[in-house]
Parts: C-alpha cells; structure tokens; sequence
C-alpha cells in the first residue's frame, strides 16, 4: 500500500507539471529570409496608414499596437519615417482568435481501505476548461524587395484581465515576438 502511495504521489506531481507548463501560454516563433540583410536596416515605417490588415477588432488596438512596436523597435535602434518608400523596411500586423476547449484526464487514487482483486480502485479526474485563444503576427517587408523578410508571431490564452487592461499583455506579447528581430 505505501509503494501504491508513493507511485501515485509521483503521477499526480509529475501531471501537476504537466498542467502547469500547459498553463504558461504565451508562445512568440518567428521565420525568416535567409537571404535578407538585415544588418542593412536602419529605418522603418507602416506598410500603410492602416498596418492592422485583419479587421474586426477594436479600432484602438491598431493604435496600442503600433506605438509598443514603435518603442520596441526604437530601443533596439531603429528610426521611424513616415514616408514607406524612404523606410529600409514595413511592418504590418494581423490579429486574430478563437474560442478552444482543453480536457485533461489524469488518474487519481480510490483513497478507500479496500481493493478488488488484490489491486487499489483507480479513477480518472477529468478538467474540461474553455478559453480565448489569442494570436498576433508582425511581418517586416524589405522596401527594396518589396517582399516579406521577417514573420514574428505569438499566441496567448486571453483572459478577462487581458481584455479589460490590454496595455499590459501587448507590451509583453510584442516584447516576446521583437526578440526575435532581428535574426542572429
């Protein structure tokens, strides 16, 4: 019986891991041209006065956007004009979402003195959770090329607390995705 209590001591910590690392959601990736030089950049601009090109969200978050890419793109050095043509390089954003259902199943063990057959009744607790999936995608266009170069991107589970102070999480998100850019 103790060997059983250790064993199931350790599944549940090992699955308490498990959820916790399913939890952390932000996940920024990026891709990117090989043959660009971005070494060659010092200037950026918008690909347009309307760089959100997915639409449906909230006219002010194409403003939030573009000033904590601005700032993040300052800090590393980078100067901004206005006018596209005289920029080394664009930037255009897309965002989006979608509702999604997580169910985790994992055993859990029947805390009563008796068994069957020689063996302790196991169970299975099952969590089922529904949340907003949010994604966010900055691309860098080569003015030159006229052509992609750089595609960052992140997703991050949305919670009410992110809708309500969206500042915040957008600071880390687009924070996430530039430290990417640009590529060693």
């Amino acid at each position: 019986m103790e060997r059983f209590r250790v064993l199931s001591t350790s599944v549940l910590a090992i699955m308490g891991l498990v959820v916790l690392a399913g939890c952390s959601s932000l996940r920024a990736e990026h891709d990117y041209d090989p043959t660009a030089d971005f070494s060659s950049y010092k200037t950026f601009s918008w690909i347009g006065p309307r760089p959100l090109l997915e639409g449906g969200q909230s006219p002010l978050l194409e403003g939030r956007l573009m000033r904590i890419t601005d700032e993040a793109l300052r800090s590393k050095g980078y100067h901004f004009v206005p006018d596209a043509e005289e920029a080394d390089f664009v930037i255009a954003f897309t965002v989006g979402s979608r509702e999604k259902i997580r169910v985790d199943s994992y055993p859990t063990a029947y805390r009563h003195s008796y068994r069957w057959g020689g063996y302790p009744y196991q169970a299975n607790q099952v969590s089922v959770r529904q949340y907003t999936e949010g994604r966010l995608a900055i691309d860098v266009f080569d003015v030159k090329r006229h052509g992609p170069v750089w595609h960052g991107w992140a997703t991050k589970n949305i919670t009410s607390k992110d809708q309500a102070n969206p500042e915040p999480v957008l600071r880390t998100i687009i924070g996430a995705i530039m430290a990417n850019f640009p590529p060693p």
